[in-house]
């Protein structure tokens, strides 16, 4: 009796796997790695960074006003509406902007490893960027893969007006 239960229930989740992998779509993943590297991996690495080092050690103070005020779940919060929210109104209210807000999404991504590193390393007293260096390195890469994002949303929208000019 228990093996049938085993099987029923396997066949659930291949079922619901199965349903993730036909509605999630690559903006999706996007939006998971910029969730667990900008926002939980930043913010939580931050937070143990302060508790460990002091306020002090965290370099924006907006960062440390929420830290203090709100801890580490308002911490989440705040770079959910801030930063991901947004994005995600964007990416549904224009319709052409498919590769541009996947290289801003890349480019989250990437500071987010980048921070998380930092943190990490302050923790631990090793040389590490400063959050200068990561918020210069963020634009320039944010700078070059939102660029060509547009240029390849132009493209593909002028692609799809011309076959429909026929």
């Amino acid at each position: 009796m228990s093996d049938n239960r085993n099987e029923s229930d396997f066949d659930l989740f291949r079922l619901f796997f199965r349903y993730l992998a036909r509605k999630l779509t690559f903006q999706h993943l996007l939006y998971f790695f910029v969730f667990v590297t900008f926002d939980i991996g930043d913010a939580v690495t931050a937070s143990m960074m302060m508790e460990a080092r002091g306020i002090s050690a965290e370099y924006n103070t907006l960062v440390q006003h929420i830290f203090v005020n709100y801890g580490l779940s308002g911490l989440i919060g705040a770079k959910l509406l801030l930063i991901i929210v947004p994005l995600i109104i964007a990416s549904t209210a224009v319709k052409n902007s498919y590769w541009f807000i996947n290289g801003v999404l890349v480019s989250l991504s990437l500071a987010g490893l980048m921070a998380t590193q930092a943190n990490l390393q302050a923790m631990a007293s090793l040389p590490h960027m400063s959050s200068m260096e990561i918020n210069l390195l963020y634009l320039k890469i944010l700078f070059i893969l939102a660029a060509a994002g547009m240029i390849m949303d132009s493209y593909s929208e002028s692609k799809e007006k011309g076959y429909s000019i026929k």
